[in-house]
């Protein structure tokens, strides 16, 4: 065989090690991605048995817009332009 040829034949070998190498890198990935999918559905499914109420069985908690409440309340009394004036107080 002829040094060429040797040469091309060694080339392609080395080509298929490195595809075999790519392959493998990609499917470990994507079990440790497939992994990772599964624990984080996991905790959101747990996460959202814990909100139900509580205790179990209960109905959820109702959202009482506790932030836009406090935000209202600054704006109603604590401004200088506030909604009630000092004969209010």
């Amino acid at each position: 065989m002829s040094d060429d040829m040797e040469e091309v034949l060694e080339r392609q070998e080395r080509e298929r090690r490195v595809r075999m190498h790519r392959r493998a890198a990609i499917k470990r990935a994507q079990r440790e991605l497939n992994e990772q999918l599964g624990v984080a559905v996991a905790l959101l499914e747990e996460e959202k048995k814990s909100r139900r109420g509580s205790r179990e069985g209960r109905a959820p908690n109702v959202d009482r817009h506790r932030h836009s409440r406090g935000k209202n309340l600054m704006e109603d009394y604590f401004i200088l332009q506030s909604m009630y004036s000092d004969v209010h107080f």
